[in-house]
């Protein structure tokens, strides 16, 4: 961090510093000039992450938003049923009322087999005539 102060300027700075605090007390005001600086780079650190830390929040709430809105749109359904729109629209009333017609009569078909009984199967009748084979036993 440049001031601007060269090293004449520093120099002159010093030399000022040993004549009007003295050699005896020059080393206790540097040790307390060097933690109040310590002291402002702290507090200069701390308001810096602060607002970094204050803009990573936004940044995540516009995301969250962001992200709950795109699962309340679900893009997919929405394709879905513009592309069942689209085939109604294309089909004619004839070819839908067929179908409406076909799926009631296989529902119906369904429910009666479901709810129909099969008869008992009966047993088949054994022939009194004996079929030839031309084995030798059948003589």
């Amino acid at each position: 961090m440049n001031i601007g102060f060269g090293g004449g300027e520093l120099f002159v700075l010093a030399i000022l510093a040993i004549i009007i605090v003295g050699p005896k007390d020059l080393p206790k005001m540097m040790r307390t000039v060097g933690r109040l600086v310590g002291q402002a780079r702290n507090m200069a650190k701390d308001f810096q992450r602060s607002f970094d830390e204050m803009g990573r929040e936004s940044e995540l709430e516009d995301l969250r938003k962001e992200i709950n809105a795109l699962k309340e749109a679900n893009p997919v359904a929405d394709v879905r049923k513009e592309l069942r729109d689209m085939e109604r629209d294309l089909r004619s009333p004839a070819e839908v009322k067929a179908d409406k017609i076909k799926a009631a009569a296989d529902l119906a078909a369904d429910e009666a087999s479901a709810n129909s009984i099969a008869p008992p199967r009966q047993e088949a009748e054994q022939p009194d005539k004996k079929i030839k084979t031309g084995a030798p036993e059948d003589e």
